[in-house]
Order: structure tokens, then C-alpha cells, then sequence
């Protein structure tokens, strides 16, 4: 994430006089050839000539020499490091060298770049690559034929295996490959907006002709060699990062162990880099935010409307008065319908044309549940659990992902989303530390369905975490399990669920299947407070007969600075035992 690490030395932009090298000190020389903390983050040949004996200033003496042996091929590969190295007089261009890159010519003519824009696509849980959403560069001008035109440069990685450990081992180890793409904004619009239903958030950012220069030369330089993907080092939102830090150095001044596409945009957004925002709502959110904003009638009065419109095939022509934010809502309800084949075009057109012309001031989408204002995504918790004789006092490092229990307000959707959380635990019974919990990949989706915007919630669980025993103790096991459902705003403060799923958990010797029922409660409070309840009917993950039922309770408060608090009391019983455990917990988001 974005944030001050203190692992990390500070960062700063070191002149050089134009006899002599940059030296390893220079951002925007580290920048060029991704190296940081003097480590080269793209290792390709085709891109790094000392990749076999790497160092920024080593790198930077090749490039000289490379290009005094041989000015156009050098130019042609490496663009945007001989401009900056031009710049700071250590080599001299000719006049015609874009004239002898036909290829780099033609990037340069086809591709403009007079103005840039930052991209968000929100997150989608159900995508294992975008369950943190996505960022891209979108670049925009009149090409070389006066023509409007726009692109989007990202770097992504594509899933090839189900395999879930396979997963985790290739992208935080081994490495999956990486590609860098330039392609017609246009066809991202039709995949996230349209395909997957995520919003387009578009920050379009300050820079000057100089820098939007260069990046579009370096963008030339990553495209078409081999790049190494790696979820906590070198994901999408690290390569992005590191190119808009072309525009302004600073922007790298509290990059943390792992950058999130949200920590971009916060970043962006610290450095006062953006200067103006859009955003493309995808139909259902925008749906949600217009009820946000609608009193309790006039979100009657839409779904009145929006059935007699679709009884009828027109409007009604009694007492419809629409104001503008229930016309909108109402034409965007038509158009659902529509796409759900209950009206045909030609109906829809009828009904829709019949309406109040829509207001551009109805809605400010730009402010509401925007990316940066989500709480950081890390988290550090210590916690204090008591259940009858025994006490509990436990660590967790929560390295990527945000909590149900957490503030999720700016969220599309009350969620979880875990990823490699480690829990460390000490008890009053055994007098030692151990592993509790270790969780590899969860997610929990509470999305409200509606009629027009029908969707299922559910949960996944992958990792090793505690269980209870047929005596109601918890023993934690390796667990991989799965639940859907549905869930229904009952209130704009209050979602209701039910889901049913199965399981198997396993401790290597002993596996046993199970399956469970569960359905409860999320509120959110006055005061910066939430409250979860939930039931739970449980056949029993640890082998013997350890069915079970249980009714879990946390209320959490939000306090500034980062800083969170959550009480919780829990109660399982079956037909031999019970027990209530309580539970107060302190969380540092970071």
C-alpha cells in the first residue's frame, strides 16, 4: 500500500552535472528501468542490458555505451532513457532520429498524448484478478491525422489455473507473466463497464508536455518484452504507480510493501496531481446511488412507476409528476428492464421518450463511494478473547483486503475481502505461541438483490483457521469451503442475508465434509458504529460428532486516524455443551 513504511529510506531527486553520470540516487533514472531499492524489478535482456550484473549506474554507463556504437538501434529500443540522458547532456540526439524508427514513429503518430488520465475499475469479488479492482493510463489527443482518439496502456496478468495453491505459489513466488498493453479505450469501456457492470472512475492529471513526453517513450520501452507479475511487489498497481511517478517523483514518497490499485488513487489524489474527475457508472451502482439519495417516497413512487410501466408497455398517465432524480432512476429502471427482455426496444423507446429530460445536476457521482476515500488496506489488530477459563490474547497482520467488521461505507457492496492473514495466538491453557490462523484467500459479498438487479451473496473460504470441537473448543484446521445466497436492503442502513453452503476440513490425517446454514444482520449505526449478527446451523468441521449452532455478535466503531475498535460476544451450544465467549479488539489500518 501507499503509506509510510519504516523500512523505508527517503526518496529524493538528485541532480547531476552534464559530465557526469546520474548516478544511483537519480528517481527518475531508477524510474526509467523499474529498479527499486537498487534491485531491477524487470529483468528481460531486451530491457535491461546489465541484467546479469545489475545496478542503476551500471545500467545507465550500457545505454551510453550502447548508443555511442550504435545511435539508431540504441534510440529505437531505448527512446525514452536517451531523451532524459539528452536532457541532462550526456549524450546528443540527432534531429531525425524518430524519422529512422518507423516503428517508434508510428507508436508516436498513432498513440497521442496530450493529455492523461488515471483509471479505476472498481473491484469485483467474484475475479480473482480484480477482487481489489484495477488501474490503467488512459491517453488521449489528436493523432497525426487531426483525428480524436484514446488508449489505455495497462499491465495485468491473466489466470491460467484453478488451482488455488498453485495460484498463490506462481503469483507470490514464482512469478506469472506480466503484459503490457496498448489498445482503443473504448474496448475497456464495453469489458468493465458494460461486460462486468464495475464503474470507470477517470482522473484526469497534471503534467507537463516535457514529462507526458517521456512516459510515452518509456510506455514504448515496456511494450512487447517479457514482464514477471507478482502480487505483493510487481502488480498492476506498482507498474502504475511508477510510471505516473514520471510526472512527479514525489508521488513515490510512502510506497509500502504492497501498492493496491485504491493506494493509486489515494496517491494521485495526496499529490494533487488530479485535475478533474468523470466517472462512467456501471447501471446498477448508479441505480443504488440514486436511491441513496432519494427520500422513502420517492423510491416508492419509482418502483410504482417502474410497474405500471412495464404492466402497460407506456407511463402512467395519472398523478406522474416525476421529479428530475425519480426520472432519471425511472429511465435507468426502463432501461434495465429492457435489457432483462421484459419490454422490447421499440416499448422501451416509447416509454423513455415520454419522460422529463434527464438533469446534469441530479446526482454527482464523482463524490460518492470514491475509491480514495476507502480506509487504507492493511491492518494490524490485538485482540483479547475470554471464554469460561481460558484467555486468549492474539496478533493479526492483515497484509491485503479490507474486514466485514470494518468500515465498508464506501464500498459498492458490504464486503470482505482477506488475503494472507496471519494470526498469532498465546492462551492461558497452553503457555506458548502458536499459528491461529492463516488465511490464504476469503471473501464475503453481501450485495442487496432487487428485482432489476438481480445478484447472489456468498462467502469463500481457503487458509487455516479455528474450529470448534465437540466440546465447543476451538482447534483450528486447514478449511476450504464455499456459501451462496441472497441478500435484501431491509433499510438504507440495514442488510438482511441467508446462505447455505459446504466444506472440507482437514488436519492432513482426519477430513471431514460438512455443511452449514447461516443468516443474520448488518447495520450500520449512528456514530460511526456497526453492528453484525448472524445464526449459524452447523453440521461440524473437526471429526466426531461436533454439530453445532452458534450466534456471533460484533459491534465495531470507527475512529479516526485509522483506528477501530470491535467488541464481539459469541454463543454455541448443541445438545451436550455450551459456551459464550466474549472478545475486545483494536485495529491500526495502515
Amino acid at each position: 500500500m501507499l503509506k509510510k513504511s519504516w523500512w523505508i529510506s527517503a526518496l529524493f531527486l538528485c541532480g547531476f552535472s552534464s559530465n557526469s553520470f546520474a548516478g544511483s540516487e537519480d528517481l527518475t533514472w531508477d524510474l526509467l528501468i523499474h529498479s527499486f531499492e537498487q534491485q531491477a524489478q524487470v529483468t528481460d535482456p531486451k530491457f535491461l542490458l546489465s541484467a546479469k550484473d545489475f545496478s542503476p549506474l551500471r545500467e545507465q554507463e550500457l545505454t551510453i555505451a550502447a548508443y555511442q556504437q550504435n545511435p539508431t538501434e540504441t534510440f529505437c529500443r531505448f527512446p525514452a532513457r536517451l531523451t532524459y540522458l539528452a536532457q541532462q547532456g550526456l549524450v546528443k540526439l540527432a534531429e531525425e532520429r524518430f524519422e529512422l524508427c518507423p516503428e517508434l514513429k508510428k507508436f508516436v503518430d498513432f498513440v497521442p498524448m496530450q493529455s492523461l488520465e488515471l483509471v479505476y475499475a472498481s473491484e469485483v469479488l467474484s475475479s480473482a484478478t480484480s477482487m481489489m479492482g484495477h488501474v490503467f493510463l488512459k491517453a488521449s489527443g489528436r493523432n497525426f491525422r487531426g483525428t480524436q482518439v484514446a488508449h489505455s496502456l495497462a499491465y495485468f496478468t491473466e489466470i491460467t489455473s484453478l488451482n488455488p495453491f498453485k495460484l498463490v505459489v506462481d503469483s507470490t513466488m514464482v512469478g506469472m507473466p506480466g503484459f503490457f498493453t496498448v489498445r482503443p479505450f473504448e474496448l475497456d469501456v464495453e469489458q468493465y463497464l458494460n461486460k462486468e457492470q464495475r464503474n470507470l472512475w477517470q482522473f484526469k492529471l497534471k503534467a507537463t508536455p516535457e514529462r507526458l513526453t517521456l512516459l510515452k517513450l518509456h510506455i514504448w520501452e515496456l511494450h512487447q518484452i517479457e514482464i514477471t507479475y507478482y502480487f505483493q511487489s510487481f502488480n498492476c498497481a506498482t507498474m502504475t504507480l511508477e510510471m505516473l511517478a514520471l510526472l512527479d517523483p514525489q508521488i513515490l514518497a510512502s510506497r509500502g510493501t504492497i501498492v493496491s490499485p485504491g493506494d493509486v488513487v489515494k496517491a494521485v489524489k495526496q499529490s494533487s496531481l488530479i485535475e478533474q474527475t468523470q466517472v462512467n457508472a456501471a447501471p446498477h451502482w448508479l441505480y443504488s446511488a440514486l436511491n441513496d439519495s432519494m427520500s422513502s417516497d420517492e423510491q416508492q413512487h419509482v418502483r410504482d412507476w417502474t410497474a405500471q410501466s412495464l404492466q402497460t408497455k407506456a407511463l402512467p398517465t395519472n398523478d406522474f409528476a416525476p421529479s428530475a432524480i425519480e426520472a432519471v432512476t425511472l429511465k435507468l429502471a426502463i432501461d434495465r428492464a429492457f435489457t432483462l427482455g421484459q419490454l422490447d426496444e421499440a416499448q422501451k423507446n416509447q416509454i423513455v421518450a415520454n419522460l422529463p429530460p434527464e438533469s446534469n445536476s441530479v446526482l454527482d457521482v464523482s463524490r460518492y463511494k470514491h475509491p480514495a476515500a476507502t480506509p487504507q488496506d492493511s491492518a494490524l489488530t490485538v485482540s483479547f478473547n475470554h471464554q469460561a477459563d481460558r484467555n486468549q490474547l492474539l496478533l493479526s497482520y492483515l497484509p491485503a483486503g479490507h474486514q466485514l467488521q470494518s468500515d465498508n461505507r464506501q464500498y459498492l457492496s458490504e464486503s470482505e475481502l482477506v488475503i494472507a492473514k496471519t494470526t498469532l495466538a498465546i492462551d492461558s491453557l497452553h503457555q506458548h505461541l502458536k499459528l491461529q490462523e492463516f488465511t490464504v484467500y476469503g471473501v464475503q459479498s453481501y450485495s442487496p438483490d432487487t428485482e432489476l438487479f438481480p445478484v447472489l451473496s456468498g462467502e469463500f473460504y481457503l487458509g487455516y483457521r479455528p474450529m470448534l470441537d465437540n466440546e465447543l473448543l476451538q482447534q483450528s484446521l486447514g478449511e476450504i469451503s464455499g456459501a451462496a445466497g441472497k441478500s435484501w436492503q431491509l433499510h438504507p442502513d440495514v442488510i438482511g442475508f441467508a446462505m447455505a453452503g459446504a466444506g472440507l476440513a482437514t488436519d492432513l490425517r482426519d477430513s471431514r465434509l460438512f455443511g452449514y446454514a447461516k443468516t443474520g444482520l448488518l447495520v450500520n449505526l449512528a456514530g460511526d458504529l456497526k453492528l453484525i449478527s448472524n445464526y449459524e446451523a452447523n453440521t461440524g468441521r473437526v471429526t466426531g460428532d461436533a454439530d453445532y449452532q452458534q450466534w456471533q455478535n460484533t459491534l465495531s466503531w470507527f475512529a479516526k486516524n485509522n483506528h477501530g475498535l470491535s467488541l464481539s460476544a459469541n454463543h454455541a451450544w448443541h445438545s451436550q455443551f455450551q459456551t459464550t465467549s466474549l472478545g475486545l479488539a483494536y485495529h491500526y489500518y495502515f
